[in-house]
């Protein structure tokens, strides 16, 4: 009977947990030249992120975001929080709300549940060369607290 007790926990303690690695999203690559690497992972554990990035070449000058995803629930008002880490060390931080019920600032604001979000923009080129790796996690919950969209990027240049 002890045996059989022992068989039964050993077996229970290697079944995998809920909360292993392979619960996560791919990563996936958005940028990969010998300059420049961009990598991502959606960090919901429901739904994956759609992003992408321009030319790798084109990124130092004025590169072109496009990300995309279905909505769980509608959005009247957004915050996002945006961290960046550089080799480890945390460089850059905000909380800032994006859709307020007065004040919207994007058009995907007042946007239902169900409705596929697709936020495209152009962004300002580098003023000066980066190098190291950058860790940027982004996170945005609606007015209810319930979580928008999450995604941790990594930014490596050589």
């Amino acid at each position: 009977m002890k045996l059989y007790s022992v068989v039964v926990i050993l077996s229970m303690l290697h079944l995998p947990s809920g909360d292993t690695q392979e619960d996560f999203w791919p990563v996936h690559t958005a940028c990969d030249s010998d300059k420049i690497q961009v990598i991502y992972r959606s960090c919901d554990p429901i739904q994956d992120v759609g992003f992408s990035l321009s030319s790798c070449t084109d990124i130092r000058t004025q590169p072109y975001v496009k990300a995309s995803f279905l909505l769980r629930q509608s959005i009247d008002e957004l915050y996002i929080s945006v961290v960046v880490f550089h080799n480890g060390l945390n460089v850059f931080h905000t909380d800032e709300p994006i859709c307020l019920p007065n004040f919207p600032r994007f058009t995907f604001c007042g946007n239902r549940r169900g409705e596929m979000v697709t936020i495209q923009s152009s962004l300002p080129g580098l003023k000066f060369p980066l190098k190291g790796s950058y860790d940027i996690h982004v996170h945005g919950i609606n007015q209810n607290g319930f979580q928008i969209g999450c995604v941790n990027a990594t930014a490596t240049f050589q």
